[in-house]
């Protein structure tokens, strides 16, 4: 991990003291989740390495006294969170890579973009994933697959897995019609094990042009009447990054530093995002622990 001599971004470690005390108006905590609440496997009581580790869960009581909100903001589907939001005792979440808001586990559902001249099949085996998934695997053969089973339960948005060259691939969709959909990085994971010829397994999520995080985040923001002030948010991708301008803060794992030097070079656009010195959900255990304490 680059070190504090280089000075190329800020570590939680030497800004916590002042941020405690700033955050003092805290009220929600917006975290992603693959690589930040929960490992690259989809767990919550393991680390990185496999290992058991329950810090994580242990915090959610000191979380509910501090009357904080915990919204979970994730490329899964609505239906896929609302099972992860009563696993760990959560209401609120921001599904399909900010396209909806979500309150007291579906009792409201907004949708945080203009959909009115939306006009893409992408889920449930639509037309466009079929071919966008066949224009893909022509230019980059071995690099990315979907299966259109994970399509299904989605309502804007269709997931990929590999490791390509995602400029490219959103200028294939645009010469092929499909201007309104861009394809986004959204982190390092080993949810699947797919037979194809990359380094580093990667999620990406194809979603309507104009959407990420932050769109539900701001929304949220004006129904609840929350200021900047009053939320932070945690992640590990470019795309968890975009939260960052409607935060007080943004926290990201140092190993989202490490395996990704794109995030490195992002992260200099923003006064707000501060590093961890540990990884995955140890990572967001170091923030939390702290501000709860």
């Amino acid at each position: 991990m680059a070190n504090k001599k280089q000075n190329k971004y800020r570590l939680f470690s030497e800004y916590k003291t002042r941020l405690k005390e700033e955050l003092k108006d805290l009220k929600v905590i917006y975290t992603d989740l693959d690589g930040t609440l929960v490992n690259d496997q989809g767990c919550v009581i393991k680390d990185v390495n496999g290992k058991f580790y329950f810090e994580g869960i242990k915090l959610f009581e000191k979380i509910t006294r501090n009357n904080w909100d915990i919204v979970l903001v994730s490329g899964r589907s609505k239906v896929q969170l609302r099972y992860n939001a009563m696993l760990i005792g959560v209401k609120n979440y921001i599904p399909e890579l900010g396209c909806e808001m979500v309150y007291n586990l579906g009792e409201k559902v907004f949708i945080a973009f203009d959909n009115s001249k939306y006009k893409y099949e992408i889920t449930n085996g639509g037309k466009d994933l079929v071919r966008i998934i066949k224009l893909f695997k022509k230019y980059f053969p071995g690099k990315i697959d979907s299966n259109l089973d994970w399509s299904i339960g989605r309502t804007y948005n269709a997931l990929f897995f590999g490791e390509i060259d995602v400029k490219h691939a959103n200028e294939i969709l645009g010469q092929n019609g499909y201007e309104g959909l861009v394809l986004v990085d959204n982190g390092f994971s080993k949810l699947v094990n797919l037979n194809l010829n990359v380094r580093h397994l990667r999620i990406y999520n194809l979603v309507p042009k104009g959407v990420d995080k932050s769109s539900a985040i701001k929304l949220d923001k004006k129904i609840r009447g929350l200021e900047n002030k009053n939320c932070i948010a945690l992640g590990d991708s470019i795309e968890d990054l975009k939260m960052a301008k409607e935060v007080y803060a943004f926290f990201s794992n140092g190993d989202a530093v490490e395996k990704n030097k794109e995030i490195l070079e992002l992260i200099k656009n923003h006064e707000n995002v501060y590093i961890t010195t540990k990884s995955m959900n140890r990572g967001w255990v170091e923030v939390i622990k702290y501000l709860a304490q």
